[in-house]
Order: structure tokens, then C-alpha cells, then sequence
């Protein structure tokens, strides 16, 4: 199908970007960031693909109680064999995903590079700077830093004066080195960089690679084979509705590029892998016109209901104009107006108290996004035990993004042992260099999850996710089936052989910080 951002987050200033204040002398040599002059936390992957979903081995004739031999594992297996173990286990959906924020670092390279898969696109970057003017396609009103490895496509590359052009140069022309540093970019891969370098920096380096509907739709179909492979069936992805540019580096119409979607989505190295999708309107809950976004979500996804099923809002809470009470008179008005559309929205994450998990249940939130501070709303946990209400976890970008920068003080087990239902989920998974079985590898290595408490988990991503109830019944049967032939498999005495052929993968997170050699 040929056409005529996930960009809502937009800091380790030594590294990465150069001050425009208190410069007086700049040098035109490249600027690479180099690993010799820096502290590694993860190394950037190439990532495997498998073409369909992992197989399992026949029955046994004595199959072992899986409670049990859970434990025995957890007890005997190496950190190796565990991970194999868990990789192989039926996951729960991943609902708390953002598109732009999904694909590993390596994924954008091959795909921005492959001019027979991004609708024979070239796309420039940033490799050096050798000025500090200003210029509207590279900065936001008011911003007063220049960084490195900021990506244009062809069209706004062909904008710049030549003062400015000189710094960039074809992504698919950079060296060794240079691709190495440009992967680096836009993952968190060095002590120190936390939400300030991912929020301020590490979307921004994306630029026109988060627009075209060429490069997300191939990666996004990439992406979907890497979750089959790790037994997942479901993906609930935050995604914009405008903005999708063709491979001319024009706006595409929202039902062109709705259409678009639906059509990859539709061929069959997508649908071989197994994994339904179904997509979230994300609003950013800064910007001046946040409220009007919501009510256009609102109108495209009650229109649009086969696979769009509800709204989410993202951005810094840090940032004060994001305030949840600010919203209510705007979804009140959209409840008012549509009947069954999901409302899950990012609260709590934060380290500090306030009321935020609590105004945004008043919005009609049934799900929470982090919910890392409803541990200090005591009034709130309570109301949220036991209830209707779901909190998304988010392990390893808490971790990152310095939230909860010890992990054994996460409030999940908490939360999940006190009665308030919860979701393992992978967030902004590629910039983590990370993938699912990573988060729960982390959750049952920390917090001694029992078998039950991880397929309830499991259960709970199906139970609470927005798709349609014929489809959720499906997804639901489907993870119970695949969960009973995954433990019939096992005996008491042979996990160690079926483990041991399970080609599990990890990244540069699983790699670097779980210290796992598969």
C-alpha cells in the first residue's frame, strides 16, 4: 500500500548536548560519545526476531505440581536457567506500552536505513555541531541547548542552510563508531542520565523517525514478533492519532494513516505472529491544548471502535500544568457524551506525595499508569483494594528513570500482597534496551513472587485491558490454554532439559544490569 509521536516526551549535559551560554569557542571536530570516556550501565543490542510463537514440549506422563517445582527453581536454577524458564512461560498483555518509546535501538537503525522497508526514505543526523545558532527546525521555542544525533528526514534536511547542513550527514553513512554512539543516544545506557535525558533528550533525537508511518509501521510488525516470542499475546499501545507523515515527508489524514496501520497490520507476517493490538489515544497533559486533544480522541475512538479502545495521558507530572484536576470538567463532558471507552492515565509517578492517583480516579481512570506514590495515599490505597481499579507496574523504567532507584524498595509487592490488582508492563521498553521477560525476571528475583501471584499478574493485564469483552473472553482462554500445555510439559525431574533449549533472548539491560550470559 503506497501513500501519495509518540514524540510526548521531548540529561547527562556533559555528554550529549552543548550549553549555549558560556561557549566562547567551539571546535568543528565530530562530537562522538564515546564509552572510553564514559561509565557503560547497558550496551545496545542487535536484536533476533523468531517467526512465530514458541512451541512447547509434549506432556509429560507425571507432570509436577508447578507450584512447587516453581519454588525448586527459584531455589536451584541459575540466574540463566530461570530466565529461560520465564521466557518461555505464556505471558500477560503488555498494556502500558508506548509506541514511539518500544523499539530497541538497533530496530531503528535497520529499519531508517532500509530504503526497500521505510518507503525508500533517507534520513540525516546530527553527528557533529560546529555552530551554536539557533534554528526553528532544530529547537523548540525557548530552548536555549543544541545537542547531537538529532534525525530530520530528506525534507526538512533539504530546509536547512548549508551553515547548518554541514553537521548532519546520512544516517546510513556513519561509521562503526558513529552508529554505535547514535544507538547509544537514544537509550539509557549511562550512570546518571535518568528522566532529564529521556524526557528533555532522548525523544527529541528521534525527530522525523517518530512521524513516519513507514519506519513505526515495519518496526512496529518487528516488535510484534519479539513479544510472540516471548509468549506474549496482547499489546495495548498509547499512539497519537495525527501528525504521521508519508515517505515525501507530508502530513498524512488521520483515516489515511488509521487506514495505513489497519493494512500492515492486516499482512500476514503480522498476523503470524499471533499478537492482537489495539491502540490508546494519548493526550500530553502539559501542552495548552490537552484539552482539546482529549476531546478529539474521544470522537476518533468512538468512531473508530474495532481497534481503538480508550485514552490515556502522558508527561511529566513534575510538570505543574499537567495537574489532573485541571481535566475534570473535560472528561466530564466527554463522559457525557460516550459510553465505554477506557480511561487509564499516567499518576503517581513520583517520589514525592500528593493527591494525583486519587483526582485522577475522579476522572474516571480504572487504571493507573506507575503508581509509585499511591503508597503514601493511604485513603486512596484502601479505596483501591480489592476494587475495580488496576495499577500498571513499571519496573525497570521506575529504575531508570531514577524514580525508585533501589528496586527493593518498589511498592508493587506491597500493592499486589495488600489486595490492589496489578500488571507487569514494558513502558518505553527500547529505550531501556529491555523486553517483558526482563520485568518479570526482576519482579520474581526481588520480590519472591509466588506461581500464583505471577500468573494472577498475568491474568489481571487480560481482566482489566480495555479490548472489546468477545476479545478479552478470547485472549483470556487462549492464556489459560497456553498456560495449561506450558505446565503439563514439566516433571519434577526434566525442567532442567526443556530449559536448557529455550532460545531465549535478552538486551543490553538484561545483559548489563541482571548480568545474565545466555
Amino acid at each position: 500500500m503506497t501513500l501519495n509521536a509518540d514524540n510526548q516526551y521531548l540529561h547527562d549535559p556533559s555528554r550529549r548536548k552543548i550549553l549555549k551560554s558560556g561557549l566562547t569557542t567551539l571546535f568543528a571536530a565530530p562530537i562522538v560519545a564515546s564509552a572510553k570516556t564514559s561509565t557503560p550501565v547497558l550496551n545496545t543490542s542487535n536484536y533476533t526476531t523468531a517467526s512465530a510463537p514458541i512451541s512447547f514440549a509434549p506432556a509429560t506422563d507425571n507432570p509436577a505440581n508447578i507450584s512447587t517445582l516453581f519454588e525448586t527453581i527459584k531455589h536451584e536454577a541459575t540466574p540463566e536457567q530461570l530466565y529461560r524458564f520465564l521466557y518461555l512461560m505464556p505471558k500477560g498483555g503488555d498494556i502500558h506500552h508506548h509506541l514511539g518509546g518500544g523499539f530497541l535501538p538497533s530496530m531503528w537503525y535497520k529499519i531508517a536505513t532500509d530504503v526497500k522497508r521505510n518507503g525508500g526514505q533517507r534520513f540525516f543526523t546530527r553527528y557533529r555541531i560546529t555552530t551554536m545558532k539557533m534554528h526553528p527546525l532544530l529547537n523548540d521555542p525557548g530552548e536555549s541547548y543544541i545537542f547531537q544525533w538529532q534525525t530530520l528526514n530528506e525534507k526538512t534536511y533539504n530546509s536547512l542552510s548549508a551553515e547548518f547542513k554541514t553537521d548532519f550527514k546520512l544516517l546510513s553513512d556513519l561509521n562503526d563508531e558513529e552508529q554505535i554512539s547514535w544507538m547509544s543516544s537514544i537509550v539509557l545506557d549511562k550512570k546518571g542520565e535518568g528522566r532529564d535525558e529521556f524526557f528533555e533528550y532522548t525523544w527529541s533525537r528521534l525527530g522525523d523517525l517518530l512521524s513516519s508511518i513507514h519506519v513505526l509501521t515495519e518496526l512496529f510488525v518487528e516488535n510484534m514478533k519479539l513479544f510472540s516470542a516471548e509468549g506474549v499475546r496482547y499489546l495495548e499501545i498509547q499512539r497519537r492519532l495525527n501528525s504521521y507523515k508519508d515517505e515525501q515527508g507530508e502530513i498524512i489524514p488521520v483515516e489515511q494513516s488509521d487506514a495505513y496501520w489497519k493494512w500492515r497490520l492486516a499482512q500476514k507476517d503480522a498476523i503470524d505472529t499471533g499478537v492482537t493490538v489495539r491502540w490508546q489515544g494519548v493526550a500530553l497533559r502539559f501542552a495548552s491544548d490537552a484539552e482539546q486533544q482529549i476531546r478529539e480522541y474521544y470522537k476518533h475512538i468512538n468512531a473508530n471502535r474495532d481497534v481503538w479502545v480508550g485514552i490515556n495521558m502522558a508527561g511529566r507530572e513534575d510538570d505543574n500544568r499537567g495537574y489532573p484536576a485541571r481535566f475534570k470538567d473535560v472528561f466530564d463532558e466527554m463522559l457525557r457524551k460516550y459510553p465505554g471507552i477506557g480511561i487509564s492515565i499516567h499518576a503517581g509517578e513520583a517520589e514525592k506525595p500528593d493527591s494525583y492517583i486519587r483526582d485522577t480516579l475522579r476522572l474516571g481512570a480504572t487504571r493507573i499508569g506507575h503508581g509509585i506514590n499511591l503508597l503514601s495515599d493511604e485513603d486512596t490505597l484502601l479505596r483501591m483494594r480489592d476494587s475495580k481499579f488496576l495499577v500498571e507496574i513499571n519496573l525497570i523504567s521506575n529504575e531508570l528513570l531514577e524514580y525508585v532507584p533501589d528496586l527493593d524498595l518498589h511498592p508493587f509487592p506491597i500493592y499486589l500482597r495488600q489486595g490492589v490488582s496489578c500488571c507487569l508492563n514494558t513502558d518505553d521498553r527500547g529505550m531501556w534496551d529491555s523486553n517483558f521477560t526482563d520485568e518479570v525476571y526482576v519482579a520474581v528475583k526481588r520480590f519472591n513472587l509466588s506461581w500464583t501471584e505471577l500468573q494472577k499478574v498475568a491474568y489481571n493485564s487480560y481482566e482489566f485491558c480495555f479490548a472489546e469483552e468477545i476479545l478479552k473472553g478470547e485472549l483470556l482462554k487462549d492464556f489459560k490454554q497456553d498456560l495449561e500445555l506450558f505446565e503439563k510439559q514439566f516433571s519434577e525431574t526434566n525442567w532442567e532439559n526443556i530449559v536448557s533449549k529455550v532460545p531465549a533472548v535478552t538486551h543490553g539491560y538484561g545483559r548489563s544490569v541482571l548480568n545474565l550470559r545466555l
